[in-house]
């Protein structure tokens, strides 16, 4: 029964009987369901509120269709924040600075963890992360010391109980993570600035489920330090670079996609692009590309009006997979 119970609406139930909701074939049952009709999901910053909307993934996007975001209600809107990943029916905030707290928030439940703070002189990143093997949900940390130290890397399991931030001992040479990172099959990957080697870029490669780290070069024709956007395309990692898509062959894209930022590729196949951050237009459209068929279609997302004009930052993530599983 729960099952077909919509997600925003599994928060009101709550009260009445955890017990049910947490039962795991009832739980099971909503993610399966969930795994098959993916959604998109929409983080605002706006007035020092952090709002999340969703709306249904379009599987064969039609032009001139047009999809309804809806608020998550349960979501805090206290949470300020900068950078946001979503994972597993997880989101994870974060605020740029080491003293801001890193928090991973369930939209659908309303639940929400804080994370202990990471004792440490120096600046650094964190990743969100998920080991398939173990079917666990981790964190990684990197910190540098501005003085040209080496980096120290921790990880922490989201787990029942006392979490711990634990160090992993697998050196690695000193480098700045430069663009956001992704995670597929248990693999993050990341694109980060080396010190050494006539200041190289690299893709790293940081593996959940054994924690170590590998390397991958940069193809010799993408322009080092330029804006490159890692993407799953079918499980294998793929780079987004300026006006080239690189795979096999190179795709030229149409006119309407080239003042707009790529946000991933959804499970079947269509590269979604998305307005520059700033002043929310609207109408609000984002462009879902196929790079098989070439064919570029806008598709009206709807909800946004009462933000008309204003200088709102928009992050858009693909395939979200709603899960009511309390943390």
């Amino acid at each position: 029964m729960f099952s077909r119970v919509p997600g925003k609406s599994i928060a009101r139930f709550r009260c009445v009987s955890e017990s049910i909701l947490g039962h795991l074939d009832v739980t099971e049952q909503f993610l399966t369901k969930s795994v098959s009709h993916p959604r998109l999901l929409f983080s605002l910053e706006y007035t020092e509120k952090f709002l999340v909307f969703s709306s249904p993934q379009p599987q064969k996007p039609d032009e001139n269709s047009s999809l309804v975001a809806t608020p998550y209600k349960c979501f805090p809107k206290y949470f300020p924040t900068r950078v946001s990943t979503a994972l597993g029916g997880l989101v994870f905030l974060q605020n740029l600075g080491r003293k801001k707290p890193r928090v991973i928030c369930n939209p659908v439940t309303g639940e929400s963890i804080t994370l202990p703070k990471v004792k440490t002189t120096g600046v650094g990143d964190n990743y969100f992360g998920f080991d398939p093997i173990s079917k666990q949900f981790k964190v990684l940390c990197m910190t540098w010391s501005r003085y040209g130290t080496p980096n120290t890397h921790r990880i922490l399991t989201l787990e029942t109980g006392k979490r711990l931030w634990r160090t992993i001992q697998d050196p690695v040479s000193p480098h700045y993570s430069w663009y956001d990172g992704i995670c597929i099959n248990g693999v993050l990957y990341y694109v980060a600035f080396f010190k050494e080697s006539r200041r190289s870029y690299k893709i790293v490669c940081f593996d959940f489920k054994i924690e170590k780290f590998s390397f991958i070069k940069l193809d010799k024709d993408m322009v080092r330090g330029e804006k490159l956007t890692l993407f799953n395309y079918k499980g294998c990692i793929s780079v987004y670079a300026g006006k080239r898509i690189w795979s096999k062959s190179i795709c030229i894209l149409p006119p309407i996609v080239h003042n707009c930022l790529i946000v991933g590729m959804t499970g079947t196949g269509d590269i979604v692009f998305s307005p520059f951050a700033g002043d929310l237009s609207i109408p609000f459209y984002i462009f879902f590309y196929n790079i098989e068929s070439k064919t570029c279609t806008r598709v009206h997302i709807k909800g946004f009006e009462e933000f008309k004009h204003q200088f709102t930052f928009v992050h858009i993530f693909l395939d979200f997979v709603e899960d009511m599983k309390f943390m």
